[in-house]
């Protein structure tokens, strides 16, 4: 059991020790004694009766604990912080700019009714979308370019603040003459070889499908390069090539007929998603507010197994 209640500057030291690596530079970042920082995370870790850092003479590593520890701790204030905003910001609008970053899983499906609902609750709210693959939205993040960005899996990017934001299930899509059965699943393992369309070498995707390919001997007969999903989308849709994508992306297809949705099962595959931020700096209201509604928003529309 908890023996007190832990305090939001507690937390707040936590997440600056978690992320600067050592007492000294958190205590700087934080305005603090080194030794008030110090006694912050004792005091945590008394309460949890667990430890959270390893000490050692070039600063701190944190325990596997404290990884999961301090994802909580980030969405906790992310939430308080949302709840004060909306306290403080009722009976007057939230304003000012936001400058955000998406891939284009998240803008086909997601973007639209968010960014409608947010032009008729908060008008003074100015967004900023910059949609692009990780690699790019990830180097704006960290020089500060963009409040945020939605981007697949990513750790220990010096300057990034990550939290989890979904996970979703990769689908095949094809043309409805290839002979799938909307919405049904489908085993890669015993098809006919493949011509598939896949992104560049330089996606992160690229390397997660290969290996999924060498490890479940999926027979794949030609490879098109394309680093555009909405490309990629029309291609497979008027062609025999498929492709492999996240669900969210294809969750308009659903209920059409311009291509087929099929769930890849034995094995599944997921991709995770993450919120990253550049490290030290906290989002606005605006940018709060608008990552609130993105996150919802995703989270209906993702895969979700029954």
């Amino acid at each position: 059991m908890v023996a007190d209640m832990i305090s939001l500057r507690q937390l707040n030291s936590l997440i600056a020790v978690y992320e600067e690596g050592s007492f000294t530079a958190a205590s700087e970042r934080e305005n603090a004694t080194q030794s008030g920082i110090s006694q912050h995370i004792s005091a945590i870790e008394k309460d949890l009766g667990i430890a959270l850092f390893t000490r050692h003479s070039n600063g701190v590593t944190p325990t596997t604990l404290c990884h999961s520890y301090y994802q909580k701790s980030i969405e906790a204030i992310r939430t308080l912080r949302m709840a004060e905003q909306e306290a403080m910001n009722a009976g007057k609008g939230l304003a000012g700019r936001v400058n955000a970053g998406l891939m284009p899983s998240f803008t086909r499906a997601a973007l639209a009714p968010v960014l409608n609902e947010i032009s008729i609750t908060h008008p003074h709210i100015e967004i900023s979308v910059i949609e692009s693959y990780s690699g790019s939205l990830t180097d704006m993040v960290r020089s500060e370019e963009l409040d945020f960005a939605l981007v697949p899996v990513v750790t220990g990017t010096p300057g990034i603040r990550y939290s989890h934001l979904v996970r979703d299930r990769e689908v095949l899509v094809s043309s409805p003459s290839f002979g799938f059965e909307q919405g049904k699943e489908v085993s890669l393992v015993n098809l006919n070889p493949l011509n598939i369309v896949l992104p560049t070498k330089a996606n992160i995707r690229r390397l997660k499908l290969e290996d999924y390919f060498t490890a479940h001997s999926i027979n794949i007969s030609k490879i098109m390069e394309m680093d555009s999903m909405m490309g990629t989308l029309e291609l497979v849709g008027a062609t025999q090539w498929v492709t492999i994508l996240p669900y969210l992306i294809c969750v308009p297809d659903m209920t059409s007929n311009a291509r087929h949705i099929n769930p890849i099962f034995e094995p599944n595959i997921y991709s995770d998603f993450v919120i990253i931020e550049p490290l030290g700096r906290s989002l606005s209201p605006q940018a709060t507010y608008f990552l609130k509604l993105l996150q919802e928003k995703i989270t209906s529309l993702a895969w979700q197994d029954s």
